[in-house]
This record gives structure tokens, sequence and C-alpha cells, in this order.
């Protein structure tokens, strides 16, 4: 009769750890199912139209140079810089180099993602579209009017 008291006992233990174990994975993975919803942020707004005004290394005269405000407009109209080379590789390498040097994501940064498109608002066409990294934390983002037809999304991860 002893035993058989100790082996309920025992039983009851298992199934009470049990319960608790299967109640924390249904609190963990409704936990994590969460979407992240991303914050607005006045330090991206003006980071955003600070990098717009980035000059690049492409001329649209002798005399004058495109930011990145005007590559875009000219990435999205097909145009080439005074040197040849193609609007929308002059701003990919601009815009790439800007960033990186900028966030730099990775293990010892506190910005492990970011994200950058620039898109054509009538057709919904993406203009260019950036990121680096892998978001898995807090969203914070901008998004930018450069003209009636041309918007900015951009967001980072912490």
């Amino acid at each position: 009769m002893i035993t058989k008291r100790g082996q309920e006992e025992m039983v009851g233990f298992v199934l009470i750890v049990v319960l608790v174990t299967v109640i924390g994975l249904i609190f963990l993975a409704i936990t994590l199912r969460k979407p992240v919803e991303r914050l607005p942020s006045a330090e991206i707004d003006n980071l955003m139209q600070s990098a717009m005004r980035y000059s690049s290394d492409c001329y649209s005269s002798v005399e004058r140079r495109y930011d990145i405000k005007d590559l875009i407009k000219a990435c999205n109209k097909g145009e080439l810089c005074l040197d040849g080379n193609s609007s929308c590789s002059v701003l990919n390498k601009t815009l790439t180099s800007l960033l990186d040097q900028s966030f730099r994501p990775g293990e010892n940064n506190p910005v492990k993602y970011y994200g950058f498109n620039a898109i054509e608002r009538v057709t919904n066409r993406t203009i260019m579209g950036l990121k680096n990294g892998k978001c898995t934390g807090t969203r914070a983002g901008s998004n930018l009017l450069i003209t009636s037809e041309i918007a900015i999304d951009f967001e980072i991860c912490s």
C-alpha cells in the first residue's frame, strides 16, 4: 500500500510539471507571434532628410552634382550621369556606402538591421531597395515623400 501511494504522488507531480510546461509553451508561442510594430522616429526623419542632401559622384552638368534625392529621381527616369554611368548604379553605391558607414549592422552595434526603399507610388514599383542585417527587435522607421510620385520608406531594428 505504501508503495502505491508514492507512485500516485509521483504521477501527480509529473502531470503538474507537464501541464506547467505546456502552458509555458503556449504563452511563448503567443508572445512570439505578435507582430512587431514600427515606431515613428523624429531622429530617423531628420537622418533621412539629411541623407537626401548628401552629394554623390554623379554630375548632371559640369557644375552640378546630384544629391541622393536627385539621383532617385534620375534613376526613376533611367537617366545617365555626365560620365556615362547609370544613375541607379551610382545611387546604389552611394547609398550603400552612406548607410553602412552610418549604421554598420552587426553584433557589436545596437542597430541590427536597416531597410531602405524608394518607391514609385503610382505603380508601386521599387526604384531602389537596400537592406542589411536581420530584424529581430524593436523597429523604428520613417516615410518621406520626395515628389508626389516618389516616396522613401526607411526602417531600422535594434
